[in-house]
């Protein structure tokens, strides 16, 4: 009888994850996809655990993947480069957004690759796995061609066809397809491996080369849309030729869509086959449509004569409007002057003359006094029925005994060091300079 153990598992006795598509369709634009490819399970698990518990699940493995790498690096007969993959593959698959200030990807590729450059007399320069660190930290940097010379010049990854074929990539995307053709002569020269593989993308390379050299130049367009001129030849036979193939033209396409043109053709002219010459047709006489003046006669005035006519004159009647008016409303008139009676003075009779008008109070001056009114018979001590005028005074500024702190000019406020210069975070940094934390030694022969 069998022992179970060696019994094959029947595969449909487990029941398979259910796995909510939806979940992963909601979520795939923040999912940065990789060559090798994602499980499914695992993106179901992180998309659908919630955010406080996926944190402390998140952080306790890192700390647990942190504790392997110490001890790996500790210990002479562990392998710290295993203990480095494992944690950059875990990154990659819990994080899937990719390079994040999270996940620290792009710190923990740094970190691997400089710690494990020396250690051990830099026993890992030769290993593929440590290899595919440096390619993969190439790939998040802005200058990635830097990385590749600092590999060729520390003899890293110098015996692997990995090397030259993404250097080679890098280099044809930029455009230095010279340099390109020398980082795969390099590669074969050293016989890197697997050599056929490094044949092969070699070929590819120079295929890809000729067929962009023996390609023509696409045409460019003409920047003047102005219409040549018609039967520009350069000589007579081409003329010829030219009105042979007009000729052809217009007669075979009689029942034709369109015709074609012919450049660089003469203009057909009709010749009467009879050779007579033509007659010269009488011109219609037009009639004599005057100068000038005559046309725009109807803006001249016409002339009259004045003898009979009753001219108005407009500013009487509006004197003599306004004056009606002016008596209608009583309004002051000129007063004639009458010599005095006996027993009467001049002033009197010119006092008593003069109407008399009540002008309205004068406005007080800048500096004037406001007075206010009291009652002529009003005492000390009772209520005066006017009340009185209290002018408004700004009050003088007292500190505020509020506790709360004032608000800040802005929320988000760049770190500036000592000399006014911000501070970039510990990414953007190694982004911008992926060799930032090695001497100047090391990358003397990097510096393009």
């Amino acid at each position: 009888m069998a022992n179970p153990e060696d019994v094959e598992q029947d595969v449909f006795t487990e029941s398979p994850p259910v796995v909510d598509i939806e979940v992963l369709e909601a979520a795939k634009e923040n999912i940065q996809p990789l060559a090798s490819g994602r499980r499914v399970t695992t993106l179901s698990a992180i998309l659908t655990t919630p955010h406080g518990q996926r944190d402390a699940q998140l952080n306790s493995a890192r700390r647990r993947h942190r504790l392997n790498v110490e001890v790996a690096l500790q210990d002479e007969n562990d392998d710290p480069l295993e203990a480095y993959v494992r944690f950059v593959n875990w990154t990659l698959e819990n994080y899937p957004q990719g390079q994040s200030a999270e996940s620290g990807l792009l710190e923990l590729l740094e970190e691997a690759t400089r710690v494990l450059k020396d250690h051990r007399g830099g026993i890992w320069r030769g290993e593929p796995k440590y290899l595919k660190l440096w390619a993969l930290y190439a790939s998040f940097v802005e200058k990635q061609t830097m990385i590749y010379r600092f590999l060729l010049a520390n003899d890293i990854g110098t015996s692997h066809a990995l090397l030259y074929e993404e250097y080679a990539s890098i280099l044809e995307r930029q455009g230095r397809k010279g340099d390109a053709d020398s980082v795969f002569l390099l590669g074969v020269a050293r016989q890197a491996q697997p050599l056929d593989h490094l044949q092969s993308k070699y070929t590819e390379f120079q295929k890809r080369m000729m067929s962009s050299i023996a390609m023509p130049p696409p045409p460019v367009p003409e920047s003047s849309t102005r219409r040549t001129a018609l039967g520009m030849t350069t000589s007579s036979s081409s003329g010829s030729l030219g009105r042979d193939r007009a000729a052809s033209s217009s007669q075979g396409d009689v029942f034709g869509s369109g015709s074609t043109s012919v450049s660089n053709s003469r203009l057909q002219i009709f010749v009467d086959p009879t050779g007579s010459e033509p007659q010269e047709e009488t011109r219609a006489s037009y009639p004599d449509i005057g100068t000038r003046k005559s046309r725009v006669k109807e803006n001249v005035p016409e002339v009259q004569k004045a003898a009979g006519a009753t001219l108005k004159n407009a500013g009487r009647a509006r004197r003599v409007v306004s004056g009606s008016t002016t008596n209608a409303l009583g309004a002051s008139k000129i007063v004639p002057f009458r010599d005095p009676g006996p027993g009467e003075s001049v002033e009197e009779e010119s006092t008593s003359a003069l109407p008399t008008t009540k002008l309205p109070p004068k406005t007080p001056g800048k500096n004037a006094v406001v007075i206010p009114f009291r009652d002529a018979d009003s005492q000390e001590g009772s209520v005066p029925c006017t009340p009185r005028f209290t002018p408004f005074r700004d009050e003088p500024e007292t500190p505020s005994t509020s506790g709360g702190l004032a608000a800040p000019e802005t929320v988000m406020k760049p770190k500036v060091a000592s000399k006014g210069i911000p501070v970039l975070s510990e990414a953007e940094a190694l982004r911008k300079d992926p060799l930032k934390n090695y001497s100047a030694d090391e990358c003397h022969l990097v510096v393009e």
